[in-house]
Parts: structure tokens; C-alpha cells; sequence
């Protein structure tokens, strides 16, 4: 099965400004160092998100994906992540881009801990999340780097063949 695979997406410069307005109204300034890696949006939000990001929902269903659950992460100077394997039993997630993706790298390892595979989060992708991975970031990346994990009722595992 493969690490990641790559999605088009004709409104993608959309759909992250709509994602970027809709997590600064709820969170306030995406600057700041006190919120965590990852941060999971309960129903409600994730309700809103879908409702108020129109391009972001027709493109899910474009896909005949129905979101179950979604969270963003943020990457600073304070707040990073290390090597991880996510909560079973996802194996397959769709990572959107929303800021400040360039220059940074999602990255996947072998039991060994050897680097097996990598992409730069500039496109949206369906991720493997089942083996051991992490985010890079290279010395021209900004920040926050911001970007929106979203998991599915029926997982976008066919796209991973």
C-alpha cells in the first residue's frame, strides 16, 4: 500500500482561505503558541466548517467522501510533533493544506525507522496514517504552518492501492 496520494483540487486556493477565516473566527489568532499540535474540532464545529466552507463540502462530495471527523494541526517555532502512528483504526485521511504549507514535508519510516517516503504538503493528499510518520519542515517554511486532517465514514483507502 502506498504512503500518500496526491488529490486535485481546482478550488484549492479557495477552500484553504475558506478553512484559514473559518479557524481564525473560531480560534482567534492562528499565531499564537498556545494551542497544541493537533486540534480536533467536536460536532458542532465540525458542522459549521462543513457549512460554512461551501467549496470544501462540494468537493467531499465530489470525492462521495462524508466527513466523520476533523482536526487541524499547527506547526511554529513552539509547538511540533515527532515520529507517530495515529489512533487506529483510521488508515486513511485526507490532509488539506490551509497555511504556509511550502517547504514542509510529510514523511513516512519502516519499522526500522528508516525513511521510506516523502511529499511536500502543498496539495491536498489522502495519508496513510497507520505507519509510522511525521512533518518536516525545511528552512524556507513560514509560520504557522497550518493544515486541516480530515477522517471519513467510508475511508478514501482506495486511493493508497
Amino acid at each position: 500500500m502506498k504512503s500518500y496520494h496526491v488529490l486535485e483540487c481546482a478550488n484549492q486556493k479557495q477552500i484553504a482561505q475558506e478553512l484559514y477565516s473559518f479557524l481564525s473566527k473560531k480560534n482567534g489568532p492562528l499565531e499564537r503558541d498556545n494551542l497544541e499540535f493537533w486540534n480536533f474540532l467536536n460536532k458542532k464545529d465540525l458542522f459549521n466548517c462543513l457549512k460554512e466552507c461551501s467549496a470544501l463540502s462540494q468537493w467531499f462530495e465530489m470525492l462521495g467522501l462524508k466527513v466523520r471527523e476533523a482536526s487541524f494541526t499547527i506547526y511554529n517555532n513552539k509547538i511540533k510533533t515527532s515520529p507517530h502512528v495515529d489512533a487506529a483504526p483510521v488508515v486513511a485521511k485526507i490532509n488539506f493544506p490551509v497555511c504556509n504549507t511550502s517547504d514542509t514535508y510529510n514523511i513516512w519510516f519502516d519499522n526500522n525507522k528508516k525513511e521510506i517516503d516523502r511529499v511536500e504538503c502543498i496539495d491536498p493528499i489522502v495519508l496513510r496514517s497507520d505507519i509510522l510518520h511525521t512533518v518536516e519542515i525545511g528552512k524556507l517554511a513560514q509560520f504557522p504552518r497550518i493544515q486541516m486532517s480530515f477522517c471519513f465514514y467510508k475511508e478514501p483507502i482506495n486511493y493508497l492501492k
